[in-house]
């Protein structure tokens, strides 16, 4: 299996994009961007990222984009390695993407909450349930750059990785140029997943190894701008309203087999 390098890969995710667009507006807060073209799009401002440059506050205008066809500057955005402009470009090809029409409704970590209860599971990045199901001994680990107290640094994660059946990764991997390296350490997956607000909507990813994609869209802008507005920082607590979670699936019969074996709920 081989993963494309970044700039290939979101070029490879960009071929479906609406051409016709520009940049309607950009809306930047503490976690946050927000991103208008045909409609609203959401990325996390991933900082202190390895290999990503964080600018001093004074450099972060961004109102020249406006008006800006919008393909094009999202695809120059995502080239430049300073996160605010990383964030910007991501929320903006989102946005350009057009919305599946084959999905699964729902969380999708919740959709292999019974096989993470039997074997080997790794998060990459920090999710809510991944701490309480650690927390209940099921066999969950967290995998971080900047690990909290009982998460493994990513530095540190060869092992867990390498013996995961289960692995959950934010889009992170994306904006940070981790995602080749995450398929690399994990050769035991049974089940991959990608998730988060970052989350682009693209097939592309299944050829990446990836079988489910948690993508998270905006159903209110005004709800979620005034979350962000007062510091909001886990979609987990957004305004009830606010965003929709779908799934893209690879393979949906085959995948939910996979999880039910896992889950020990077949014969």
């Amino acid at each position: 299996m081989t993963i494309p390098e970044y700039n290939h890969l979101i070029h490879a995710i960009a071929a479906s994009a609406d051409r016709g667009q520009v940049i309607e507006d950009i809306r930047i807060y503490t976690n946050w961007v927000l991103v208008k073209t045909g409609r609203w799009s959401l990325s996390t401002i991933f900082r202190g990222m390895p290999g990503l440059e964080d600018k001093p506050g004074m450099d972060s205008w961004m109102g020249d984009w406006l008006g800006k066809p919008a393909l094009e500057s999202a695809l120059e955005l995502l080239s430049c390695k300073e996160t605010l402009r990383r964030a910007v470009g991501m929320a903006c090809l989102k946005s350009l993407l057009p919305v599946p029409t084959s999905i699964m409704a729902g969380n999708a970590v919740m959709m292999v909450e019974a096989a993470a209860a039997r074997v080997p599971t790794c998060f990459i990045g920090y999710f809510r349930e991944a701490a309480e199901w650690r927390e209940m001994g099921r066999p969950v680990n967290i995998v971080e750059l900047f690990p909290r107290p009982g998460d493994i640094h990513w530095n540190d994660a060869g092992a867990v990785l390498a013996e995961a059946q289960i692995v959950l990764m934010s889009g992170l991997t994306v904006v940070n140029e981790t995602l080749e390296a995450v398929i690399q350490r994990t050769p035991n997956a049974q089940v991959r997943v990608m998730m988060g607000p970052t989350v682009p909507p693209s097939p592309v990813f299944f050829d990446c190894g990836l079988d489910l994609l948690g993508v998270t869209l905006v159903s209110d802008w005004t709800l979620m701008a005034r979350y962000a507005e007062l510091g909001g920082g886990s979609i987990a607590y957004s305004p009830p309203g606010a965003l929709e979670k779908i799934n893209l699936v690879r393979e949906g019969g085959r995948l939910c087999e996979r999880l039910k074996e896992l889950a020990g709920e077949t014969r």
